[in-house]
């Protein structure tokens, strides 16, 4: 029991790292289709506070252009879920140079997702090597066969912890 607690310590720690990382950058840098997160200016987000829903300076985005002069994001507002369609609307905002603080461009972090993978596997191995294990042992013996009726005896040997 304790194995599949630190298990699960592990697994829940990797998710919650995610897969993914930000490594700053600058405004020249940036391509149509980055994902990128945006620190504005107070100036800026001041401008922006009738168009920002969260309330932070901070701002999650694709990009759609970018040049000398600033930078044209893609912002998810909200998801609108109705039976099994999801919807999502997104606005455009255009940052100027001045108004953008920092700028960070989100990529693929390798080594966490090549873990979180190794972890996910590990822990899957565990249970499958427990469960054949357990099997192997017999721990379970049958039921006993009534002698005056025909009994069909199916034996599923699982372990409940």
């Amino acid at each position: 029991m304790s194995r599949i607690r630190a298990a699960a310590v592990l697994f829940l720690s990797l998710l919650a790292v995610g897969c993914h990382a930000y490594a700053p950058s600058s405004l020249t840098q940036l391509q149509p289709g980055d994902r990128v997160r945006t620190l504005v200016t107070q100036e800026q987000f001041d401008e922006f506070d009738e168009h920002l829903f969260g309330g932070d300076r901070l701002i999650e985005g694709t990009v759609v252009e970018a040049d000398p002069g600033g930078v044209l994001l893609e912002v998810p507002v909200v998801t609108v879920t109705e039976g099994i369609r999801v919807e999502s609307f997104s606005q455009r905002l255009r940052i100027p140079a001045p108004g953008v603080a920092d700028v960070e461009i989100r990529s693929l972090a390798r080594g966490r997702t090549y873990s979180l993978v190794g972890a996910i596997g590990v822990v899957l191995g565990a249970i499958a090597w427990d469960q054949l294990r357990g099997s192997r042992r017999g721990d379970s013996t049958p039921p006993p066969v009534p002698e005056e009726d025909i009994a069909v005896v199916i034996r599923i040997p699982f372990t409940v912890r």
